[in-house]
């Protein structure tokens, strides 16, 4: 049986990338924050102009009630939300991970292998283009169906439950994916009997699917990164 929580080699891609800029922009404003609220108190106990300026000190005070609130407590609340819910996250991140590997993973040992659409493999002018066409379209509803499935089901326990809006967004990119694939297959039926035509239509499918296969690739290691993470220590 797949383990879907075990250790894992890093995979770097642009989205760990955007995670980890995100964690950076987190650092830099709650370290902004403080500095801000360390002006204030030395401008107070230093020259005490706060007491002259009643307006002003009052906007301070709410300027500082503010950042606190922001930087500090919102975050102890939503790891405070996170620890409560934790076993029905991962419940959650378990159902999202079975949904974008590949069905052989829920059989074979080792890290669990993304989904992916076939590549094209009809050329063009045959008579089995059309007929590979309307499988891949499918095969893509079906994928699509299955996502919806998950999305429905989890989306908002997740997005009120902890910091996930990464992995939903992520997920939901595939969704989004899937559909310029479909789109794809229909604009090569519609590309006619020009060769040239078809072929442009092809390639341009060809890269869709690529694409999407990318998407489903990238967000497995997320998954299971978080898996690791809520995992009971």
């Amino acid at each position: 049986m797949t383990d879907f929580t075990g250790a894992y080699p890093v995979q770097h891609s642009r989205k760990n990338h955007g995670e980890a800029w995100r964690r950076m922009r987190h650092f830099v404003a709650v370290a902004s924050a403080f500095v801000i609220i360390g002006v204030i108190l030395w401008i107070d106990i230093a020259t005490g102009i706060w007491q002259e300026l009643a307006v002003v000190s009052g906007l301070a005070g709410g300027l500082v009630s503010f950042l606190l609130t922001v930087t500090v407590l919102d975050r102890i609340l939503q790891r405070q939300t996170e620890r409560r819910w934790a076993p029905l996250n991962r419940i959650a991140l378990s159902d999202f991970l079975h949904t974008l590997a590949d069905d052989e993973s829920e059989i074979t040992p080792g890290p669990p292998a993304a989904r992916t659409l076939p590549a094209v493999q009809s050329a063009v002018g045959t008579s089995e283009l059309a007929e590979e066409m309307r499988r891949l379209r499918q095969t893509v509803v079906d994928e699509r169906d299955r996502l919806a499935r998950v999305l429905s089901s989890w989306a908002g326990f997740l997005a009120s439950s902890g910091d996930y809006e990464a992995i939903l967004t992520h997920t939901a990119d595939i969704a989004w994916s899937l559909d310029r694939v479909r789109d794809a297959t229909l604009r090569v039926d519609a590309a006619g009997a020009s060769h040239d035509e078809v072929q442009h239509a092809l390639d341009d499918l060809s890269d869709r699917i690529e694409q999407c296969n990318r998407s489903f690739a990238a967000v497995i290691p997320e998954l299971r990164a978080r898996l690791v993470a809520d995992s009971p220590r």
